[in-house]
């Protein structure tokens, strides 16, 4: 029995420590449905958690030394419950407040949004949790002499626990379980602890009680069919799961009077899909690489023989597009989530039996994979947003590797964002593709535009294109070569960097296009 209650410290701090880890990273996975997955959004929720932590340290060692730990230890459990599942209730609350319509998923004021909703919801959680490791060293010590044994005791159980918490959030429970399953889980878990360490015990059945019908409350049918306030403004929800790498939603919505699928991951829109013309590309860049493909076909006689790779599936929106068009063609895709691909085939009609060849990894890792096989004549690079760019497929040695795939005449199209008058991005890029290829080229969607973000198409290879105008025959679209000595001017503006392993800051080259968003 004595031996049991020596062990009671190292439970509760091992536990606890665990569920730190893994409110961080539920944290990150519930911000970015809001605001997407980015060093931004990153660093808000590391330093609000460590800052949480920091605080309910030292609140906690006050505490152990103010009242008796075997007192006040199962009272912190209590309310360290109470705040994680908060972060339920808080959650549907935002959830709601960003579907009016007030706020926006980016905007102008997106980081420092971010930050403030990062601390509503993970603030008081973290310093509740951050309390419990001083105070169980103190419960620890109590009669004891071997205050080096174990205070360092406790900090290594603390380290074990949070590295555990890590691993089974990161590969088990966020993979396998919703995000709000996981919280209520944590919840549950924290009151069973003080019913270990006795006192309040009626009090924490009570809490269960009251958590248990609470949770059935806001996520059953019964919650579902209150007001919907999103599906006025931004569609109707017809699909959303946690995957293992974005929380993904389908909706349906209406625009400029045609009906629209959206894919949305973590909160950015991914794809556009027109399900009554699936011929629609409504994306600009889309019938920039439609335009551009045509051409390619027409210069090189390649209508039946056409190999394409596509990296960044999504809901295969254009993929689909040269299945239909060009039939007699091989087409690859590189998607790293297969809950996307699954999407596509339920949501999006991506067939079944698409001949249409799918690999589900990480677009780097497929053409490290596949390196020096020069077998594709178009490589497109879907993978980059307006907001969330892979940094690990800008850099120069990503660039020679595709390169070495592919065939001669081959071109790499890349699809990518940016206000061109600012153009930090898009500079780097330039100056990363420069060299690589002999020959790159920039087609503008809408012009080149002083003061908003736009959507650019770069194409490199090399051989030269001779043609200014890409032309959209599908849309009677024209789409114009960026001129030299605009692209002369952008460099001189943003210097020569070059983007590489070592050193690839897409985050701060992107802000601008954070900062400067418009609604």
């Amino acid at each position: 029995m004595i031996r049991l209650k020596r062990t009671i410290p190292y439970v509760v701090v091992f536990i606890t420590s665990m569920g730190i880890m893994i409110v961080e990273l539920v944290a990150s996975r519930i911000v970015s449905k809001y605001f997407g997955s980015s060093l931004y959004t990153w660093t808000g929720v590391i330093g609000i958690v460590l800052g949480g932590i920091s605080l309910g340290n030292y609140l906690g060692g006050k505490l152990a030394d103010r009242y008796s730990p075997k007192k006040t230890i199962s009272l912190l459990l209590l309310i360290t419950s109470f705040f994680i599942f908060l972060i339920l209730i808080l959650d549907s609350i935002l959830d709601r407040i960003m579907s009016r319509g007030e706020f926006s998923i980016v905007t102008a004021s997106m980081v420092l949004r971010s930050v403030i909703n990062i601390f509503v919801l993970f603030f008081l959680p973290s310093t509740a949790l951050g309390t419990i490791s001083p105070v169980m060293a103190k419960y620890a010590l109590e009669g004891s002499s071997r205050v080096g044994n174990i205070v360092g005791s406790i900090y290594a159980i603390a380290s074990i626990g949070s590295i555990i918490g890590t691993f089974l959030s990161g590969f088990v429970l966020i993979p396998l379980f919703g995000i709000k399953t996981i919280v209520f889980v944590i919840a549950i878990t924290i009151i069973l602890l003080s019913l270990i360490v006795k006192g309040r015990r009626i009090v924490a059945l009570v809490w269960i009680c009251i958590i248990v019908l609470l949770f059935l409350f806001f996520y059953t049918a019964a919650f579902k069919g209150g007001p919907k306030i999103r599906r006025r403004t931004i569609g109707e929800v017809i699909f959303s799961k946690d995957s293992k790498y974005a929380y993904i939603e389908v909706r349906d919505k209406s625009h400029r009077g045609m009906k629209e699928r959206v894919l949305f991951m973590d909160g950015l829109i991914h794809n556009r899909y027109d399900p009554e013309n699936p011929d629609n590309l409504v994306y600009d860049y889309e019938k920039i690489f439609s335009a551009f493909t045509k051409y390619f076909t027409h210069i090189t006689k390649k209508d039946e023989g056409l190999t394409t790779l596509t990296l960044g599936g999504g809901a295969f929106v254009f993929p689909s597009f040269l299945e239909r068009h060009y039939q007699r063609s091989v087409n690859e895709v590189v998607e790293i989530d297969p809950e996307v691909v699954e999407v596509a085939h339920e949501y999006f009609d991506l067939p079944k039996d698409t001949t249409i060849h799918v690999y589900t990894c990480d677009a780097r890792s497929y053409v490290y994979s596949i390196r020096d096989a020069a077998k594709y004549d178009l490589v497109f690079l879907d993978a980059f947003n307006s907001f969330s760019v892979p940094s690990h497929l800008t850099t120069k040695e990503f660039t020679e590797l595709i390169k070495g795939i592919l065939n001669n005449p081959g071109y790499f199209v890349v699809n990518c964002v940016d206000i061109f008058k600012i153009g930090k991005f898009l500079n780097a890029y330039l100056n990363t593709l420069a060299e690589v290829f002999p020959y790159y080229y920039v087609y503008s969607a809408s012009g080149v535009v002083s003061n908003r973000r736009d959507t650019f198409v770069i194409i490199a290879g090399n051989r030269e294109i001779e043609t200014n105008v890409l032309e959209d025959v599908g849309s009677s679209r024209v789409f114009l070569k960026v001129d030299h000595s605009e692209l002369e001017a952008l460099a001189a503006r943003n210097g020569s960097l070059v983007l590489t392993d070592d050193h690839a800051p897409v985050e701060n080259l992107m802000a601008p296009v954070f900062l400067k968003s418009v609604d």
